[in-house]
Formats: structure tokens, sequence, C-alpha cells
């Protein structure tokens, strides 16, 4: 599977599972048996957007794109980029 493909099938398949809508893919890499993608989930939409609460997650997929598991492991305000 091309990774344009996998990302377009993560952001379709991720966010009903949790309920929240996707702000951005930040990362993808290769595993040993799929792959691993690092995903911001809005938690919480304030106003302005700079204040929305974003989690990371990261979310293992399988060589077919398939979500085996997926964690957070982090949250942040939009407007916060230290430690970026």
């Amino acid at each position: 599977m091309e990774v344009a493909q996998l990302v377009n099938k993560l952001v379709t398949e991720f966010p009903p599972l949790i309920n929240l809508k996707p702000s951005s893919v930040v990362a993808i890499s290769r595993s040993e048996d799929g792959w691993v993608v690092s995903i911001e989930m809005i938690e919480k939409k304030s106003i302005p957007d700079s204040m929305d609460v974003l989690g990371c997650y990261e979310v293992s997929l399988d060589g077919s794109g398939n979500i085996r598991d997926f964690s957070r492991v982090r949250l942040r305000r939009r407007g916060d980029t230290a430690g970026e």
C-alpha cells in the first residue's frame, strides 16, 4: 500500500473510533510489520482556534493499513509550539 493511500485510509477510519476530528498527520514511519502514524486530533474546539486542544495519537497499522492499536501520547494547545 502506498503512503498516500495509507494516510487517506487512516484519516477515514480512525476518527470514528475515538469520536474526534483529525487536525493533521504529523509523522509516518515503517515498522517491522507495518506502519506507525502520528496524527493530531482535535480534543476540544475553542475560539480562537489557536486555543484548540490537540491530542497526538500514535496509530500502529499492519501492512494493509488496518489499525492494530493506538494510544494518545500527548496533549497540547494548537498555539503551543515549545518542544516541537
